[in-house]
């Protein structure tokens, strides 16, 4: 079965791995740039960029001098007729110009604040110690509460009950619960820290609960089988572990941007 990369390098957060509560950022404010006039041809540069010479892109480049020259024409004849001035234009002006700000600024703060080759790899390592070379298959059933649960739980332990059968009928978990309840195959880091050394210590067939979730309901989870699996290289992991760095990084950056200044 594909291993889905993402959910176990994202897994790295659960496992509480942090860049550290004094990241420095280069947040130093910049002098405010003056209004800057772009020019047509500024413009025709910039959207034709990185596109590789020949008739096509000299083609393309045309078109879109046409089209911003035109585009000119309009907007001169649109501040004669003070359309600018509408309210409803002024709006969406405004809304245009805070993303292009946003996602200039994102860009800009990636650049600034690089995740170091040697904290990636201390993170696959950690991964690595953490999960060892075992995967555990898994099924879950989704209930309101611990009396549903315990509903569950007498009805499993009849004889001939079956799991899937009870989590299609049961599972509050649409998705999972037309499936029998199949979660998939799941490293340690990947199962909730409340259950996962259960998990490892439980034996086929065990079931694990009723476990009470982060947002109020409870489950009961049932070990379906466990393999020997080898993790996957760092190469393979290293886009997925830099993408859940990143988001710590913006995370800490976000709080300290929602703080109020003095």
């Amino acid at each position: 079965m594909k291993m889905k990369t993402t959910r176990l390098a994202m897994a790295l957060l659960i496992m509480g791995s942090q860049l550290g509560s004094n990241a420095v950022f280069a947040a130093d404010a910049a002098p405010k740039a003056a209004a800057i006039d772009v020019s047509t041809a500024a413009l025709v540069e910039f959207l034709s960029a990185g596109a590789a010479p020949g008739a096509e892109t000299d083609n393309r480049r045309a078109a879109l001098q046409k089209e911003l020259t035109l585009q000119d024409a309009i907007i001169a004849e649109a501040n004669k007729l003070q359309v600018i001035d509408q309210r409803n234009v002024q709006i969406r002006m405004e809304i245009a110009r805070r993303q292009a700000i946003v996602v200039a600024y994102w860009a800009d703060f990636v650049r600034r604040n690089p995740i170091a080759e040697a904290t990636m790899t201390d993170a696959y390592a950690k991964l690595v110690a953490a999960n060892g070379n075992r995967q555990y298959q898994l099924s879950h059933i989704v209930v309101a509460d611990e009396a549903a649960a315990q509903k569950v739980m007498n009805e499993l332990k009849k004889p001939k009950a079956s799991f899937a059968a009870v989590a299609k009928s049961q599972s509050l978990e649409k998705q999972t619960g037309a499936n029998g309840g199949d979660l998939g195959w799941r490293w340690k880091t990947e199962i909730a820290p409340l259950i996962a050394d259960k998990i490892v210590a439980a034996k086929p067939g065990d079931l694990i609960g009723p476990n009470k979730n982060a947002n109020g309901a409870v489950s009961i989870v049932k070990l379906e089988a466990s393999r020997e699996q080898q993790m996957p290289e760092y190469e393979k992991l290293k886009p997925q572990i830099e993408k859940s760095f990143r988001q710590q990084l913006e995370r800490q950056e976000l709080a300290r941007l929602s703080k109020p200044a003095g």
